[in-house]
């Protein structure tokens, strides 16, 4: 080979390696890098597809939700919007658990992506100790939650701190009734009315009466005790009284309960049924499992505060013979008619739930886009209807309505299972942030109630005596209902949990011993100076009510 060829090849097999480093380098510069909740994968034809991964923490009714045929539909639809892959790595705590086992997680600060918080559970810790993300930054990347906050009375200053920060996502509530009336009460009273009916005892409507119902009931069944309540709570009681546990609006500024006469008369009501024999000695540790179990068995027979549907469920459940009844909360004469638990399901509002993201996510923004399609209109529509044409149609005005096989159903939530849908017994698809409350509405499943005197079997949505009550003003709507949006400062929040945190926790204890007799109403003195040695209430009072001031423009 002469001299001329061998330059050649040299040269060529020089260019051919530049070439090969060039297309290299250039897979290495182009090429995005999956982060830890972003993979990637190719489909069938050879196409990159994105994966985008992240852990959710949420409560179980004891189904699989997963499996469901909604939730399948829900994550092909997710996937179509989001234009990626969607794996959740889910963390299913039983409904019951929920509240004391993510409280061990955020404590140990073992926390998903995105998480629940526990019911009524004060973030401001939280936040402080950085657990859980600012998303403020990020509110471009949720448009529909935006929009469903613009239509919310306050939306956005309800979710905020007073410096702007957004440390939780709210879950929605949409309207069931007109704008102007149709009072919606979600927690109750509620009583065995086939055996008030056998009995021939009066439905109560009074704390007297309540107790004539219970001390009657005492002597037919001497071995039960005819009164427990939900959740270890007293709030019908102090419904009753105009007054709560806590800090609350009385109409004029926050004052706290335990400084009105009302609450200590509420204690006194509820040690009378107590000392009497009336009132389960197990209210305080009985789980929603057992209070249901031991209304079905026939050891209690009233119950002070009940979710409002429950009572209907209870009744299809023992399917023979026992009627668990709705009613109001009673009343004390000595403050008038008993304020009721009323909630706004006339206008949009925002429900109970907060939820939290993790200042630990990988991607967030991404993470929030996910959250913020929650409140895409056609999501929420999938995750309470369910599909079109299988298990709900359009109407003439283009509104959805659930098929008959929901309507002629003698439990419509049950057929709501069998799709995995939102409006269902067990089921709660997705990351439960929203859903229509209007579905609960067509396909209302038979309550059986007791209002206004009169007993019926019809949805508590379309009781007549409900429905027709003007909203927002009617004689059953608490003080505390139109209480002005209050914006804290980070600072606020810090002070008001590390003064009311141990106060708090001090007062449910003592509530207890003073119902159950172990402590006197004769020490009550001391039980009011040890709470405001405690703390300064008078500081945290002052800064709700500086804050109520800011917020009327005053």
């Amino acid at each position: 080979m002469d001299k001329k060829s061998k330059t050649f090849i040299l040269l060529l097999m020089v260019v051919s390696m530049v070439f090969v480093l060039a297309t290299g380098c250039s897979d290495a510069n182009n090429q995005v890098k999956p982060n830890k909740n972003q993979e990637s994968d190719a489909n069938d034809k050879g196409q990159v597809i994105e994966t985008f991964k992240f852990s959710v923490t949420a409560q179980s009714n004891g189904v699989d939700n997963t499996n469901s045929i909604v939730y399948k539909e829900w994550i092909k639809l997710m996937e179509e919007k989001m234009g990626k892959k969607i794996e959740i790595d889910w963390n299913y705590i039983p409904a019951s658990d929920y509240d004391s086992k993510v409280k061990l997680e955020i404590a140990s600060n073992n926390l998903t992506d995105f998480f629940a918080a526990p019911l009524f559970y004060d973030t401001a810790e939280m936040a402080e100790q950085g657990q859980i993300l600012d998303f403020s930054q990020y509110k471009d990347s949720m448009p529909n939650y935006m929009n469903f906050l613009g239509q919310v009375k306050d939306g956005l200053e309800r979710t905020t701190n007073a410096d702007g920060s957004m440390y939780y996502f709210k879950e929605t509530s949409t309207p069931r009734f007109p704008s102007d009336k149709g009072m919606l009460i979600q927690n109750a009273s509620a009583y065995r009315y086939d055996l008030f009916e056998k009995h021939n005892i009066k439905m109560p409507e009074t704390f007297d009466e309540l107790y004539e119902a219970a001390k009657e009931l005492k002597e037919l069944y001497p071995n039960k005790y005819p009164i427990n309540t939900r959740w270890k709570s007293l709030r019908s009681i102090f419904n009753a009284n105009h007054v709560q546990n806590e800090i609350y609006w009385d109409g004029g500024k926050f004052v706290h309960g335990i400084f009105e006469p009302g609450y200590r008369d509420a204690l006194e009501f509820a040690y009378k049924l107590y000392a009497g024999g009336l009132l389960d000695p197990e209210y305080l540790v009985d789980t929603d499992d057992l209070i249901k179990q031991k209304a079905l068995n026939g050891d209690n027979f009233i119950w002070l505060t009940q979710w409002f549907t429950d009572p209907a469920n209870y009744t299809r459940t023992a399917n023979d013979g026992k009627i668990f009844a709705v009613s109001l909360y009673p009343a004390n004469p000595k403050y008038g008619t008993a304020w009721q638990n009323a909630v706004n399901a006339n206008t949009p509002d925002l429900g109970w739930g907060a939820y939290c993201i993790s200042s630990t996510a990988k991607n967030p923004e991404e993470l929030i886009k996910f959250i913020d399609l929650q409140y895409d209109p056609e999501v929420m529509r999938l995750l309470t209807w369910g599909i079109e044409g299988t298990t709900y149609e359009l109407n003439s005005e283009g509104n959805p309505t659930f098929v008959d096989e929901f309507k002629n159903a003698d439990d419509p939530w049950v057929v709501g299972d069998k799709y995995g849908i939102r409006a269902s017994k067990s089921y709660r698809p997705g990351l439960q942030v929203s859903n229509d409350a209007s579905a609960f509405v067509d396909f209302a499943a038979i309550d059986f109630t007791y209002f206004d005197g009169k007993y019926e079997e019809v949805a508590i949505e379309k009781n007549e005596f409900l429905r027709n009550l003007p909203m927002p003003q009617n004689e059953y709507v608490p003080a505390w209902y139109d209480a002005p949006t209050v914006q804290f400062t980070q600072d606020e929040s810090q002070q008001i949990a590390e003064i009311m945190t141990p106060i708090k926790t001090y007062i449910e204890e003592q509530e207890a011993r003073f119902v159950s007799g172990k402590e006197s109403f004769d020490n009550w003195d001391s039980f009011i100076n040890k709470v405001k040695g405690m703390g300064d209430v008078e500081k945290v009072l002052k800064i709700h009510n500086d804050a109520a001031q800011r917020a009327m423009g005053n």
